[in-house]
């Protein structure tokens, strides 16, 4: 066994080691629920491919919740079970308390100290579940898993996340569990891991969202191990001394398969849950969308490519750059996408799905000729009836692909995971309802009708049955031509472990067969990598003159990956080939090798094929960066690369993309650009990479800020994250310019009333990015003499103006707040404001003002004046309150009953008293019930807390709904929009569509109000099974002659149910010849009402009342 890798936190590795050891003796038992024949019944309801048949294979209490599967030679199933979740595996959106803490953290050992500072109760809670990998065994080789065995249990540690990855190779069996990459071993063949390896640590940094863990464990072409992780982050240091650190993004990794030599491959992603290569190597993933009316998206995993998320995006109501920026469209998907989309992001191939989980890529045997080269990816929505396996393929558009042959292949059941047995067949894993788990869990497997697909997989699942050990190399060589591309992969992998280099030449020089000859350059490739080999790929030099592209193209990769510049002007001539693929790997390895005379070559082909083409631009900045950072210092790179005023816009776009992968200093030279594309590269580079050295440069940027948003933000905050005299003078300047736009000079107001008490979290990206030091002794004598101009400005800014001054405490506006309160022309949130300004600077001269606003017809004014004048005067406030609670519109009663809360004294108790009394005999609006509660239990009175246990015990226990009654009517619309379409914790566009925005997992909502009242919209919220909305009600009936049909029901009486069935049949059965039903369950998690207060509820259902008919709006949140 080789050594353990040297962790960041090596004690509090090996005491979690120790209790791991000690787990995996005791017997955990979680519950799960027994057998039955749900999972038969279950098969009634899935839309089946024509020609196929699909069967259980395994079911609770065998199985339950699974997360993912893998096989092993002999057929056996490991599957990894999680019951965390919720109790320990935990998720921002419901403990947004401590996310500044999450954003700031920077190891593991950071997250496991805040969970303890918040919850110190909650440790024994948090280990008591643990998640676990389940043997599963087909005992007579019927197809059916009769045995289970719990393989390894004990991954339940405090910071140990959902464990979501597993591959079987050779005896050994990988597991990927946040913070750790496993090796396990059964050395005794009892069903169970005697010996247990950790191979790296230091993954998972943050929380984030539950189910963005380490997963996708699968086998490269190069034989390494590939994996990745959600953006829950990482940072570990591996065992040759490297720092791989990204705490605020996701990632896909390889390392060999010992665990050695561990390399960050790609990163920026948001969820990869699976990976997936193609029979010529090339890496996908489908990535989740941020539930922000943003898309899922299948994407090339290029080597070195970053995607563009940021787990911090996540908590900005628009998502930041994201959707600012169209990060996540394809490539020039639009006009609006060409003009913004930053050049440093290698855009996604397709849109596709809503919440790609498992990923596999077809290995060639057990399908109709149709599938052949093609993908199978599950796509979960959170329950059956919409959730299914899609399937499609990829053909090559330049060096990327484009998506062919999309469409729904097995449909109906919620797959979080699906592989192809050895044996050819299709396999799946069913989570069977809800986000959380319901402690069941399924295996299906499909397979054709026709005995002449099955015979292909058989012969496979005999092959693999053997020991590849065993073979002769004769034997091996001919494999690598298989039909079936797992047996080509091993027979590479063991002429590799032979160090068959002839054969593997022989095969690679001059078989017939072009996937054997890519296999033999592989097997090269895994010999190549080992000390002291490299000088065997000379042999292979000759391919570089081979008519075959395809081959050209992976001889560029190995020779490149293996660092062999002995081949380095074959690399070079090959920037010149026809096929674009050639030149990708070319590109990339010209980086690798150092090849500085390759600079001008990749130049040249970022102007010209890389322009249109993302993959090679991608490739060009590759290879420009790694020849970058050969040189000295950050001067001589920028030197080298280019004249920031020679080339052309495309090659100078390359060369930023380089700088900032190289965080070079030199980049401030391209904010002098002549092309607008290139200065905002250039910004987005030092501003959200933060190269420090060049930030003074972006803050004084002197051109202009009209053309672009992406470029006005960060000039603007990167003075504000400075903080010094100049800065804030810069922020004034911009503010007062009226030839910018009304956006940037807010923008610019924003951070200076953010000056001396702003958040710690970026304004632009959601970083968490605290200042330190800043210092503007002059502050307020600049605005004050600024003032004049910005209360000419339009109202918008002359409100932030208002507030900016009555801050600063600038006493000299007391004359225009005066005039502004009394100016009925004036908006009413700027006369508000000047109210409120006046109250701060000119105490004795408001107090007459707000008397008499007290008075005004604008009930905003009237509400501003009786909060000021209760904080002035609370002995007399009571009155003034008790009035507006008795003559007021419902928002001033709402707010004077709060007020009262604030107040001491016989008064309030009595008027409190008395709305309680209301309450109970029924006499008070219903609209005002939640705020007499809440005023009532802040006061603490031990009378008024009596009255409020009287009226909830008056309530129906046993009702969900009425738990939530208060939430029924009296809510604020502008809030419930607000938290529809910003709130994280109840993330409600994750799944609906509002007018067009929003996810299409569940119903669309914008017509909800018109045909639904209150009490349906309150129970759809905090009992989202009651009533399911049509259209998602899936129902399985069991006749009296014990049939079983299953459907969406479209329609049902006293007399008949009819139902669509899966593939759009419809029945009609009746009542009578019915003998049992069992409804589906919403996908709508369970819980939902416990993510927001009983206010926020309450200004849900209002904000969903008023949806009534569709209409055509532009992207929520997004600005334009």
């Amino acid at each position: 066994m080789r050594p353990m890798i040297h962790c960041l936190f090596l004690t509090a590795t090996v005491l979690c080691c120790s209790a791991l050891a000690y787990s995996a003796e005791t017997e955990y038992q979680p519950k799960i629920e027994p057998g039955s024949d749900e999972g038969k019944q279950a098969i009634e309801s899935f839309r089946i491919p024509d020609g196929m048949q699909v069967e259980l294979a395994a079911a609770e209490p065998n199985v339950a919740n699974p997360v993912a599967f893998a096989f092993d030679e002999q057929g056996q199933i490991f599957v990894c079970e999680t019951f965390r979740q919720k109790q320990g595996v935990e998720d921002n959106r419901g403990h947004m308390y401590w996310l500044e803490d999450d954003l700031k953290a920077q190891t593991v050992a950071d997250r496991r100290q805040y969970m303890l500072k918040h919850h110190p109760e909650m440790l024994s809670v948090w280990t008591a579940q643990h998640d676990r990998i389940r043997l599963l065994e087909d005992d007579n080789k019927d197809g059916k898993y009769e045995t289970a065995h719990v393989y390894a249990d004990g991954f339940n540690d405090l910071v140990t996340g959902t464990g979501a990855g597993v591959l079987a190779f050779d005896g050994d069996v990988y597991y990927t569990c946040i913070p750790r990459l496993w090796k396990l071993e059964d050395t005794n063949d009892d069903g169970q891991a005697d010996e247990r390896e950790i191979l790296q640590d230091g993954f998972g940094v943050r929380f984030a969202f539950r189910g963005h863990d380490m997963h996708g464990l699968t086998l490269g072409p190069d034989g390494r191990i590939y994996f990745s992780i959600g953006d829950r982050g990482y940072n570990l240091i591996t065992e040759d001394g490297r720092v791989l650190k990204r705490p605020d993004t996701g990632a896909v990794f390889r390392c060999e398969r010992d665990g050695s030599n561990l390399e960050e491959f790609a990163y920026g992603l948001r969820n990869p849950q699976e990976l997936a290569f193609d029979d010529d190597g090339n890496l996908f993933t489908g990535d989740n969308n941020s539930d922000s009316g943003d898309k899922a998206r299948w994407v090339y995993v290029a080597e070195g490519s970053d995607s563009g998320w940021r787990m911090y995006y996540q908590y900005l109501n628009d998502r930041g750059p994201w959707n600012r920026e169209r990060i996540w469209y394809p490539f020039q998907a639009d006009e609006e996408t060409t003009a913004v989309q930053p050049a440093y992001t290698l855009p996604p191939i397709a849109n596709l799905g809503d919440g790609p989980s498992g990923l596999v890529s077809y290995y060639g045997v057990g399908l109709p000729d149709r599938y052949q080269g093609h993908f199978f990816l599950a796509d979960f929505r959170g329950q059956a009836s919409n959730s299914g396996i899609r399937s499609f393929a990829n053909k090559p558009k330049g060096a990327g692909f484009e998506l062919v042959d999309s469409h729904e292949y097995l449909w109906n059941t919620l797959v979080t995971d699906v592989d192809f047995g050895y044996d050819g067949r299709l396999y799946f894993s069913d989570w069977v309802n809800g986000w959380d788990g319901i402690q069941k869990g399924r295996i299906y497997r499909q397979q054709p009708e026709e005995d002449s697909l099955k015979q292909p997989g058989d012969e496979v699942a005999r092959i693999f049955q053997q020991n590849f050990a065993e073979k002769s190399i004769e034997e091996l060589c001919a494999m690598l031509s298989h039909a079936d591309r797992r047996v080509r992969q091993r027979a590479q992998i063991e002429l590799a472990t032979r160090n068959a280099q002839q054969e593997l030449v022989e095969v690679a020089v001059n078989s017939d067969d072009s996937k054997a000859r890519q296999h033999a350059i592989w097997g090269l490739w895994e010999i190549a990598r080992q000390p002291g080999k490299k000088s065997l790929l000379a042999k292979i030099r000759p391919l570089f003159e081979d008519q075959n592209p395809d081959i050209v193209a992976q001889v560029c990769r190995v020779v490149g990956d293996c660092h062999y510049r002995k081949a380095s002007s074959h690399i070079q001539a090959a920037l010149k080939h026809e096929n674009p693929r050639v030149v990708y790997y070319a590109a990339i390895a010209s980086g690798k090798l150092g090849i500085e005379s390759a600079q001008e070559e990749l130049l040249s082909l970022a102007t010209t094929r890389g322009k249109d083409d993302p993959v090679l631009r991608h490739a060009v900045a590759m290879g420009l960066t790694g020849i970058g950072s050969a040189q000295q210092s950050s001067e001589q790179t920028v030197g080298f690369l280019s004249d920031p005023k020679a080339g052309t816009l495309d090659s100078r776009l390359a060369v930023v993309v380089a700088l900032r992968r190289l965080s070079a200093p030199g980049i401030a030279q391209f904010l002098n650009d002549a092309e607008p594309k290139v200065v905002v590269e250039a910004a987005r580079a030092i501003h959200d990479e933060l190269i420090e050295d060049a930030l003074p440069a972006l803050a004084g940027y002197q051109g202009n800020l009209t053309f672009s948003d992406a470029l006005a933000r960060r000039v603007v905050n990167a003075n504000y994250l400075l903080g010094q005299q100049e800065n804030a003078d810069t922020l004034v300047q911009i503010a007062t310019n009226d030839r910018l736009s009304e956006t940037v000079r807010q923008q610019a107001m924003t951070a200076l009333l953010n000056w001396t008490s702003g958040s710690n979290i970026d304004a632009v990206i959601g970083k968490y990015r605290p200042r330190t030091g800043q210092s503007a002794p002059n502050l307020k004598e600049i605005v004050s003499g600024s003032l004049p101009d910005l209360f000419r400005a339009t109202e918008k800014l002359q409100k932030q103006a208002v507030e900016l001054a009555a801050l600063l405490e600038i006493s000299d506006i007391a004359p225009q707040m005066m005039e502004y309160v009394d100016d009925e022309m004036a908006s009413v949130d700027l006369r508000v404001s000047a109210l409120l300004a006046l109250d701060q600077i000119a105490t004795k001269k408001a107090e007459p003002i707000v008397k008499r606003m007290i008075s005004s017809e604008l009930p905003e004014l009237r509400t501003t004046a009786r909060k000021i004048f209760a904080a002035r005067h609370p002995a007399e406030a009571g009155p003034v309150l008790q009035a507006a609670i008795e003559e007021g519109t419902l928002v001033e009663q709402q707010d004077a009953i709060h007020q009262l809360a604030r107040l001491d004294g016989e008064t309030t108790q009595k008027i409190l008293a008395d709305l309680l009394q209301k309450m109970l005999a029924d006499q008070l609006p219903l609209g005002l019930h939640l705020d007499v509660i809440q005023s009532a239990e802040a006061t603490q009175d031990q009378q008024l807390m009596g009255k409020v246990k009287s009226y909830n015990e008056r309530l129906d226990a046993g009702n969900p709904v009425e738990k939530f009654r208060v939430c029924l009517e009296g809510g604020n619309t502008a809030l419930g929009e607000e938290l529809f379409f910003g709130n994280a914790a109840a993330s409600c566009r994750r799944c609906h569509l509002v007018n067009g925005q929003g996810g299409g997992v569940g119903p669309d909502l914008s017509e909800i109000g018109k045909k639904n009242d209150s009490h349906y919209l309150l129970e759809s919220i905090v009992d989202p099974n009651a009533k399911i909305a049509k259209g998602f009600e899936t129902v399985l009936l069991i006749t009296v002659e014990g049939k079983i049909v299953s459907g969406i029901i479209k329609e049902e009486t006293d007399d008949f149910i009819t139902l669509v069935k899966p593939m759009g049949e419809i029945v009609k059965i009746a009542q009578d010849d019915i003998d049992d039903q069992a409804p589906g369950k919403s996908g709508m998690p369970a819980d939902i009402a416990n993510q927001m207060t009983k206010a926020q509820i309450r200004d849900l259902v209002a904000y969903l009342k008023t949806l009534t008919e569709k209409k055509n709006v532009e992207a929520h949140g997004v600005e334009e």
